[in-house]
């Protein structure tokens, strides 16, 4: 909304104001208001009257400049709606505001808080009549263009205004303002000001919309930068009106970017200025596409190629005003380039120091910046006050009052007539009362002074009262010797007067006490913890009365004494002290013995015999007779570490562990052999296993009863018995059948009973002489191959397929080879039965 002087009609001045109103392309007519409502209020918040401003014409605007080297370019359109009407206004030295409030916004904005409830207020300051300004025309801003914005990439837009007058104007980033609701979303009359501004989302804020890497140039009005992620951004721009360096007035317009997601085949990236002149030399920034060749054309006739996008720091030999060219892959017709302005003058440092940081006054800010070219000619100052949105200032030597103790950060943005600009941050700690400390609350004995001590980080004066036994109390640090309980009040007052106080109590002692705990009884070489408890906050002094030994300076320390001891406790207040003491008498602990280690044989019994004290308690518990004997029987399966803990009567209940380790021989594996039948007249070697000393019975026909393997060549059938000892005396046995037989022959039985009971369960073969067995088969009555093997020894179960075959009669065929290397072949039948 901006504002144009018509002339005079009498007394009264004639204004066209005019509203602009941005449409999206696809709106549908309705959506286009056929008039809009504008008010007018006193520069007091009156109000004045409320006229209808015609929709004047609609403009369409579309982007046609479009980069053919965006892969995707998106489609930009919007419309502008015109809305003008003519008011006469009686001169006033407050002015007017005009105002038109809209709901809503639409949902899904990017950078603010929009759920189809936020509505817009648009307005604009008429001035009033001291200097002539009620006869100005206030800017507009007219350069309506659509332009292709990519996200995450550079990107220039021309926020410029033009004023009719020729003043000078001041751009800056401001805040969008909220108005109108749901319920009355075009309302005739629109609200006085003050305006509620809108809500930004977090990283974006009036003063960045577009995030951190976007900025307007004060002096031309134009935004430039890296743009952010794409969406829907609302930004906003004020236009502030000099004459002659006084201030006029202001105008806002607020805009809808649209970011989009573009690709472009190369981008040339840096930043657009660098003008922080703080060195002849640059850091030149180089964030363009990668992999390609960027040429740097410096603007002082140097010039350079590389392919490296490091940062490039480049040193110039003289002040100015460079303008310097990246390229990036000039060779390709996709290339791109971009240009930056450079501003050496170094130095700029801007500063600043403060005088007053008491709520109760208002604070000086003083302007300490050092500039070497040029004069600094634009302040901005923001002293970070959430509360507010008016906490800025342009002055040089701005005051402000901070209303509320806290940390504020301040900024301080200054420019010069050369272009430079620089921030400076720095925080103030603004304070309802002046930050001092002082001694805090504390013992005193009757015979002693007391030296206070107070300390401010500020400049002021201190003051203590009352005047009672107190030397120097208008000095930070008095010394008192009050004989009895007395509260000192100390006054600190800055140099602005803020005043600030604390309170010290002072309690004085003639008698102090302390009682240690009572003598006791202690385990030799154990720990033992010294309390002792004192009714004041006192210094502890611990002394080992046998050795006369300082052991401890706090209420509680742990000592070890090496034998029984006497420990002297002292507690002091200055020339004020109490003592007492504590006895501790050391008793041995008990010397557990849980016997010498021992081996036994599988399924013996082990004696354990433990001694040393008074009570015993064995682990595990679970294979001895009596775990809470000294003297008890082991039956352990296998080899297992026994531990007895053991305690006494004589003082010390130290339960002291000791164990012993009962090694279990296994079980002896006895093997005399595989019982056997061998041909009458022949011998028989015997091969027994499982130990390291045998014992044959009974000797007969035995070439050895003393050996593993003796020979045997008795011609009956035999048992003979072995007996295994092992290396530790441990006894293992076994037994061998051997059957003497004619031969070679194969003898088979005629019938079986494989009913489970463990006679005759198995038809098998018995082979006498038969090196080999090649064969066993066995058929049913109908000619089935019901069994087969060839392993010596293996017989037929009785079943079939897995199940009991039926009782009857079964065929059977044997073939082995003899001694000899002949083939015995045998055939017959075998009855099976139930």
């Amino acid at each position: 909304m901006y504002y144009s002087f018509l002339g005079k009609n009498g007394n009264n001045n004639r204004y066209r104001v005019t509203l602009k109103l941005f449409i999206r392309c696809d709106a549908r007519e309705e959506q286009i208001d056929a008039y809009a409502d504008i008010t007018f209020y006193s520069g007091n918040g009156n109000h004045i009257t409320t006229l209808r401003a015609d929709h004047d014409n609609t403009e369409q605007y579309t982007a046609t400049d479009v980069d053919p080297c965006i892969v995707n370019p998106p489609y930009v359109c919007y419309q502008i709606g015109y809305y003008s009407t003519i008011i006469e206004l009686t001169p006033s030295a407050n002015g007017y505001v005009a105002a038109f409030q809209r709901c809503c916004r639409r949902t899904g904005l990017t950078n603010i808080f929009s759920d189809n409830t936020v509505g817009a207020t648009y307005s604009v300051v008429i001035p009033g009549t001291p200097n002539g300004f009620d006869t100005n025309n206030g800017p507009r801003f007219s350069k309506e263009k659509g332009v292709v914005v990519c996200a995450n990439n550079r990107f220039s837009y021309d926020y410029s205004a033009e004023d009719p007058d020729g003043d000078s104007l001041v751009y800056s980033f401001t805040t969008a303002y909220s108005g109108a609701t749901q319920n009355n979303p075009k309302p005739v009359d629109s609200d006085p000001p003050p305006y509620s501004p809108v809500s930004y989302r977090t990283t974006f804020s009036a003063d960045q919309p577009l995030g951190d890497k976007v900025s307007i140039d004060p002096h031309t009005g134009i935004i430039s930068g890296i743009a952010p992620r794409s969406g829907l951004y609302i930004v906003t721009v004020t236009a502030k009106e000099y004459r002659d360096g006084v201030y006029i007035g202001e105008n806002k317009k607020e805009f809808q970017f649209t970011v989009e997601s573009c690709v472009k085949q190369v981008v040339a990236s840096t930043q657009d200025t660098y003008k922080d002149c703080q060195s002849f030399t640059i850091n030149f920034s180089n964030n363009s596409t990668p992999g390609k060749p960027y040429f740097w054309d410096f603007g002082d006739g140097d010039t350079l190629t590389t392919w490296s996008r490091d940062a490039l720091p480049h040193t110039y030999r003289d002040t100015g005003t460079y303008i310097v060219k990246l390229a990036v892959d000039r060779n390709s017709s996709c290339g791109d380039s971009m240009l930056a302005t450079v501003r050496v003058y170094p130095v700029l440092t801007p500063s600043f120091s403060v005088n007053g940081l008491c709520t109760t006054r208002p604070t000086e800010f003083i302007n300490t910046s050092y500039n070497r070219y040029g004069v600094i000619e634009y302040f901005r100052w923001d002293f970070g006050d959430p509360a507010v949105t008016n906490d800025t200032s342009n002055n040089s030597n701005p005051t402000y009052h901070f209303t509320q103790p806290g940390d504020y950060p301040v900024k301080l943005l200054v420019q010069n007539s050369k272009g430079c600009e620089q921030s400076f941050f720095d925080t103030l700690t603004i304070y309802d009362k002046p930050p001092f400390t002082a001694t805090n609350d504390t013992l005193l004995c009757y015979r002693n002074g007391l030296q206070f001590h107070a300390e401010s980080p500020l400049p002021g004066t201190f003051e203590w009262a009352p005047l009672y036994n107190i030397v120097n109390p208008r000095t930070a640090t008095p010394y008192a010797t009050p004989a009895v309980d007395t509260t000192y009040e100390v006054t600190f007052t800055d140099n602005s007067g803020c005043v600030n106080s604390k309170k010290i109590f002072v309690d004085v002692r003639d008698t102090i006490y302390v009682r240690t705990t009572a003598d006791s009884t202690i385990c030799t070489g154990d720990p033992v913890e010294l309390k002792a408890g004192a009714d004041g906050e006192y210094a502890f002094t611990w002394t080992d009365l046998n050795t006369n030994q300082v052991v401890g300076t706090d209420s509680i320390i742990t000592v070890t004494p090496a034998r029984s001891a006497t420990y002297h406790v002292r507690v002091s207040l200055g020339d004020c002290f109490s003592d007492d003491t504590v006895s501790f008498r050391a008793v041995d602990p008990p010397v557990a013995y849980a016997g010498l280690d021992t081996t036994v044989c599988y399924g013996e019994r082990a004696f354990l015999n433990a001694s040393g004290g008074a009570f015993y308690k064995w682990q595990p518990a679970g294979t001895l007779t009596s775990p809470n004997k000294p003297n008890t029987i082991a039956w352990p399966q296998d080899t297992t570490l026994y531990i007895v803990t053991v305690t006494d009567t004589l003082g010390c209940p130290k339960a002291v562990p000791d164990s012993v380790m009962v090694n279990v021989v296994p079980p002896v594996p006895a093997f005399a052999g595989n019982d056997t039948i061998i041909i009458k007249g022949q011998s028989l070697q015997l091969n027994a296993s499982g130990g390291e000393t045998y014992r044959w019975s009974p000797p007969d026909g035995l070439s050895r009863t003393d050996i593993h393997n003796p020979v045997t060549s008795y011609n009956r059938d035999i048992t003979y018995h072995l007996q295994v000892y092992t290396s530790e005396g441990c006894l293992g046995e076994d037994d061998i059948l051997v059957r003497f037989m004619s031969g070679p022959e194969i003898y088979v039985p005629n019938a079986f009973t494989p009913n489970g009971d463990g006679v005759n369960d198995v038809f098998r073969p018995l082979p006498v002489g038969i090196t080999k067995l090649e064969l066993f088969r066995i058929y049913n009555r109908w000619g089935e191959e019901i069994f087969r093997t060839n392993e010596y020894m293996k017989g037929w179960d009785g079943k079939m397929r897995g199940r009991p075959a039926d009782a009857g009669t079964y065929v059977w065929i044997v073939q082995g080879t003899n001694t000899a290397g002949e083939l015995m072949e045998k055939r017959g039948t075998v009855t099976l039965i139930r």
